[in-house]
């Protein structure tokens, strides 16, 4: 009797001992080194503006260091292709703008595809556009814009991106407004400023995150907003579409992983990102800056990416708009 139970002893011992091995050690908690958040554009533009702030709380929330790094383009396709081939281990991700899924539109061959090379986080937030021009430029709103190239004088408008939001709501103006413009492609919104700020260029529609510190410091002026009401952080400052009804043009932001990222981290990293999100400091940072907080779920997020790929492809078809 007692050797029958020495024997289930040893068996049961023996049998925990190799499922144990079988499983390897123990997976370690996510995430135990330090997270690389990848921004597709210059430093100093409206996703940099975002990313460094929200790295600092996302770094104090996962008890680890979160480092920004900027690979920058004018359409974003190199720093998106670094995280798409990335491990998808939650320690390299991506921090990008509404380019993350119009650039596609204009270029068929891009190396990576939003949706199924990517793990979506969440949509971090949303906001309009302002229409920024040099305290030089002689346009005091959009009305006046329309009138001066429309008597032939040449406005050069600086596109911070050549297939993002604001490069889109670029063509979506002029194209209602039935003009042309002087476009001047930049790398990303930090470098578009300093040719904008010296008056190489006239004017440019960007993030309000990152120029409105610029407006604030009295280096530029704002003609107008892109959003369907006027911004409460800019109540004097009129809509394009008080002069062209119906326009509007909303960038937004999205945190992603690479395509097969665990289901765990992603949800670890959904949590972190929204109380990141929720600290005094972003929520009063983005509401300085005219930005809403949008914090969703990774399922409404890959619906949202779905539904603005196929809406902007469409535009950049029916159009025929070019890089």
């Amino acid at each position: 009797m007692l050797v029958k139970k020495w024997m289930t002893r040893a068996t049961l011992t023996l049998g925990a001992a190799m499922l144990a091995a079988a499983s390897g050690p123990a997976a370690a908690a996510y995430p135990e080194r330090m997270v690389r958040v990848v921004v597709p554009f210059a430093a100093g533009g409206g996703v940099d503006a975002l990313a460094r702030p929200f790295a600092k709380e996302l770094s104090q929330i996962l008890g680890q260091s979160v480092v920004v790094e900027n690979k920058p383009s004018n359409t974003g396709q190199i720093g998106a292709t670094d995280v798409a081939r990335a491990t998808p281990d939650g320690y390299t991700l991506l921090l990008s703008s509404a380019a993350f899924a119009t650039t596609p539109a204009f270029y068929p061959s891009v190396p990576y595809n939003p949706i199924n090379d990517f793990s979506p986080v969440m949509i971090m937030a949303a906001a309009p556009q302002v229409v920024v021009a040099n305290n030089d430029f002689k346009a005091k709103n959009i009305a006046d814009v329309i009138e001066m190239v429309k008597r032939q004088d040449r406005v050069n408008v600086a596109l911070s991106g050549s297939t993002g939001m604001q490069s889109l709501a670029t063509e979506k103006l002029a194209a209602q407004a039935g003009i042309s413009f002087m476009k001047i492609p930049y790398k990303g919104a930090g470098a578009a400023f300093i040719d904008l700020i010296s008056g190489e260029v006239d004017m440019m529609i960007d993030n309000p995150a990152s120029s409105l510190v610029h407006v604030r410091s009295g280096k530029l002026k704002v003609l107008a907003t892109t959003g369907t009401t006027r911004m409460p952080i800019l109540p004097d400052v009129p809509t394009v579409a008080e002069t062209l009804p119906g326009f509007e043009a909303r960038n937004w932001f999205v945190l992603a992983a690479p395509k097969g990222t665990p289901p765990e981290v992603i949800a670890t990293l959904n949590s972190a990102a929204k109380r990141a999100l929720e600290t005094t400091t972003l929520r009063d940072m983005m509401a300085r800056d005219g930005t809403d907080v949008v914090a969703g779920t990774p399922e409404e997020a890959t619906a949202f990416l779905k539904s603005e790929s196929a809406t902007w492809a469409k535009v950049v078809k029916d159009g025929n708009l070019q890089p």
